[in-house]
């Protein structure tokens, strides 16, 4: 169990790569849920647990039909199981590491005026959203054996296929 947590700490430090993670459909599950369960706890758009939950699972759905496609149009599909524990992990502890902060914000502020003291937790959630994306160019990097730039325009394109989906799922949701 250590050495699984060490593995997710030396992947966000890019230290490690996806092909450094064990091929397991146990820990595949287990970080699966691990993602959505820290997304559930950390999601501060919707108030109740049906809304906090089902936001959860499409997202994480969406993450995995996009990184299957991307990795077998690649032609690397034998790779999906480990890109995918490498995403779930290093974003569930991310989220984690993200979530005092994000408790702090108060997403119902709309006055410019009313965010002053909430300067320092909006710092940290947006240093830790460029880390995550960071992480992300990282994780596709290695799997699919490419250049830096085609990582960046690849994590872009998948930041932009879940957010679309999510917001014409939730885009009536209150924000």
């Amino acid at each position: 169990m250590t050495d699984l947590l060490k593995y997710f700490v030396e992947l966000c430090l890019l230290r490690k790569g996806p092909q450094d993670a064990p091929v397991s459909l146990p820990l595949l599950l287990v970080t699966g849920t691990a993602l959505v369960v820290t997304a559930v706890i950390t999601d501060q758009l919707h108030e109740d647990i049906i809304g906090k939950l089902s936001f959860a699972v499409i997202q994480v759905a969406m993450l995995t039909a996009v990184v299957f496609v991307i990795l077998s149009v690649a032609k690397h599909a034998e790779r999906v199981m480990q890109t995918l524990i490498a995403m779930y992990g290093s974003g569930a502890l991310i989220q984690l590491l993200m979530w005092p902060f994000r408790a702090r914000l108060d997403p119902t502020i709309e006055d410019p005026q009313q965010l002053q003291g909430e300067q320092l937790p909006l710092i940290a959630v947006l240093v830790f959203g460029i880390w995550s994306f960071i992480i992300m160019i990282h994780i596709y990097r290695h799997a699919l054996d490419t250049t830096r730039g085609k990582a960046i325009l690849i994590t872009i394109l998948t930041q932009i296929i879940i957010g679309l989906v999510m917001l014409n799922l939730f885009g009536g949701a209150r924000v």
